[in-house]
């Protein structure tokens, strides 16, 4: 009965694409990213890709025949008149393998410009919970309520799509918490670049608390908010401010939501921590948050910075980098106020980067306790990366070419920081805007 259900669905889906297709100023204009490719210039942008790759990256976790045996099965996927979609459909589960969240592969800046004004996609904002989807908001005129249980998209199960989904999003290592971060903010665009971009759906899905499998078709809706590319992800606009602090009757708490130098002046960031730090001793504050999550990385200075504020004696930063941060190898010197009280630092998959290092650091010294999930990134990070538009399909690449190491031993290669005190968001903790995570920190603080 259900696969018959699955079969009609799928066909009112395929006539109801078919029309809407014809409909629209959205589907008009996407026409001109509808041009197909020959083979022979799908194969010279492949070829030009494979020698970057192969010249640039300092491949740490598979070897290079490993890499290499992928690039020839992807290889054979290429066939004559391909969509730049298709064509980057077939590329980008090859990175992945590297083991590098940083080297991406990600649309051309013609069609990421139509995106933003008239991408059309899946209308729910989704969770993912223990590889189960769940809806957080229905953004269409369906009847689907606020955590529903959504089971399969257009006749694919929901395990069946997020395997898809993480063969093509790129992470340090064997870590997944930075594939299921992105998945839970950006899906719409992940299914969109790496299943498929209809423009309706047809849904089956359980209502909260119910057993019965439903049904509906739901239209793609327009929102700019869904776009992201797998390499934009990293530089997201912020929406609240980029580091603040706030000071509680038992702890403080220092939230910073990236390091990169670009989004803050570093002489008001050094100014703001020397204040903060101040502070903590004037009034002999004992414990200390500081909040990493969200925080994608960026300079190794301003996260330095900050770490002289922890350490107790003089500690070098990075065991193995570019000669630009050489400086970052000699031990730095702990401030005269640095804090003397317990620290707690919350982490998530998006802690990745520069953000990674730091932790593993303080992860190292035992610095500090961690709560929440497995930070994105961990002690060795490939980055240094250089930009390349490919030729014809205009498919663009940034691709890693030298290893940064944080002076940190004893951890796990390949996975970020294991936390001291795993802490998910249930599907009630994402509807009703609590937060488990900082929660857990408060109640070990008040516990001590």
């Amino acid at each position: 009965m259900r696969k018959g259900n699955i079969f009609l669905l799928t066909i009112l889906v395929l006539a109801l694409t078919v029309i809407l297709s014809g409909c629209g100023s959205s589907r008009v204009e996407i026409n001109r990213f509808e041009r197909t490719y020959t083979l022979e210039q799908l194969k010279e942008d492949y070829l030009q890709l494979s020698k970057a790759v192969e010249k640039k990256h300092p491949n740490l976790y598979h070897s290079r025949e490993e890499v290499q045996k992928v690039f020839e099965d992807q290889y054979e996927l290429l066939k004559d008149d391909m969509t730049e979609l298709d064509f980057y459909r077939v590329l980008s589960p090859i990175l992945p393998v590297l083991g590098c969240g940083h080297t991406n592969v990600y649309i051309s800046e013609g069609y990421e410009d139509y995106l933003r004004q008239y991408g059309e996609y899946l209308p729910f904002s989704v969770r993912l919970i223990d590889e189960r989807l769940f809806v957080l908001e229905n953004l269409s005129d369906s009847d689907i309520p606020a955590g529903s249980e959504l089971i399969s998209i257009n006749g694919r199960s929901i395990k069946d799509i997020l395997q898809i989904l993480y063969k093509n999003l790129p992470s340090d290592g064997y870590n997944l918490t930075k594939k299921q971060y992105i998945l839970n903010n950006w899906f719409n665009a992940s299914y969109y670049y790496f299943v498929e971009n209809p423009g309706v759906f047809a849904i089956e899905y359980y209502m909260p608390g119910k057993d019965q499998l439903l049904s509906a078709i739901v239209p793609a809706v327009r929102d700019s908010k869904m776009h992201m590319t797998t390499m934009g992800i990293h530089f997201n606009e912020i929406d609240e401010r980029v580091y603040f602090s706030e000071m509680k009757e038992d702890y403080a708490r220092l939230v910073v939501r990236s390091f990169q130098s670009s989004r803050f002046k570093g002489k008001d960031y050094k100014r703001f921590l020397d204040d903060f730090f101040a502070q903590l001793e004037k009034r002999e504050v004992k414990h200390l948050i500081i909040d990493l999550r969200g925080n994608w990385g960026g300079s190794p200075d301003p996260a330095a910075y900050l770490f002289t504020y922890l350490i107790n004696e003089p500690t070098a930063y990075f065991k193995k980098a570019p000669f630009y941060y050489a400086g970052y190898k000699r031990p730095l010197k702990p401030k005269e106020n640095r804090f003397k009280g317990r620290v707690y630092i919350l982490t998530d998959g998006a802690s990745f980067s520069t953000t990674g290092h730091l932790v593993s650091l303080i992860k190292h010294h035992g610095l500090g306790t961690f709560v929440g999930e497995e930070s994105g990134g961990g002690a060795v990070v490939t980055d240094g990366g250089k930009n390349i538009t490919l030729k014809h399909t205009r498919l663009r690449v940034y691709c890693a070419t030298s290893v940064f190491m944080a002076a940190a031993e004893g951890l796990t290669e390949g996975r970020g920081v294991i936390p001291d005190h795993v802490v998910d968001f249930s599907l009630q903790d994402y509807m009703d805007g609590n937060d488990p995570q900082l929660q857990k920190v408060v109640e070990l603080i008040e516990g001590s």
